[in-house]
């Protein structure tokens, strides 16, 4: 394993709390943790308060691991995400549903968002449900539809705006944004066994086999992607 790939780095932004983690990826330890409580009284001194808390603790971070962190995982909670749901239709005779189908509504369900949605980013795109002949159900394995087949998809979405924002501030220490997760959305998968880090680990690898993982062909230009990683 190379040096730079030994860590992960979180950090969490939740409303009134900033905090950054450093996980060993050899025994998923958290190695550092640190974390502020903030008020949001405006815009510019809360990303100011953030700046510093950053900068401050990543060089904590290089100081003890002897490494240059590289990139980062963003957990965000904020009042400007919002949910978007759609359902996508279409007619099938005694049959079953084809892969290449699904992955052609999925598509569509992406089109119609990003068309409709020019300065917002789609931070989870998850299958809520299937719907055949009326039936809803959470598999279409082997399932026989007779008439007509449906599904529920939510996505979750921020202002490109505010991403943007979040890049060019961790872009003053180098630090490339890897990923962004929605707060709220870990929050609906979590128990007494999980902490939040282990809940975002376990988001990233696939948890909810409902949830589409996205990857961009090229990270300039929005809606072109490369792959569905699909697990029904």
């Amino acid at each position: 394993m190379k040096d730079k790939d030994l860590y992960k780095v979180y950090f969490c932004i939740k409303l009134n709390e900033i905090s950054i983690y450093v996980k060993s990826n050899d025994n998923s330890n958290i190695v550092f943790f640190k974390k502020k409580k903030i008020v949001k009284n405006s815009y510019s001194l809360y990303m100011n308060d953030i700046q510093l808390f950053f900068d401050e603790k990543i060089e904590e971070i290089e100081n003890k691991t002897k490494i240059f962190i590289e990139n980062i995982v963003l957990i965000l909670e904020d009042e400007k995400i919002f949910t978007i749901q759609l359902s996508l239709k279409q007619k099938i005779e005694n049959r079953n549903i084809h892969d290449e189908e699904i992955k052609n509504l999925l598509s569509i369900g992406l089109q119609q968002i990003n068309k409709h949605n020019l300065n917002q980013q789609i931070l989870h795109y998850v299958i809520e449900g299937f719907n055949i002949d009326g039936q809803m159900c959470d598999s279409v394995e082997n399932k026989i539809i007779k008439k007509f087949f449906s599904m529920d998809l939510k996505f979750i979405c921020i202002e490109q705006k505010l991403i943007e924002n979040f890049k060019n501030l961790f872009k003053k220490k180098q630090i490339f944004l890897k990923k962004v997760i929605s707060n709220n959305y870990l929050n609906e998968f979590m128990n007494d066994e999980d902490d939040i880090i282990n809940l975002a680990s376990k988001i990233e690898k696939g948890y909810n086999k409902l949830e589409i993982q996205l990857i961009p062909k090229k990270p300039a230009k929005r809606g072109f992607f490369e792959n569905f990683f699909l697990s029904f």
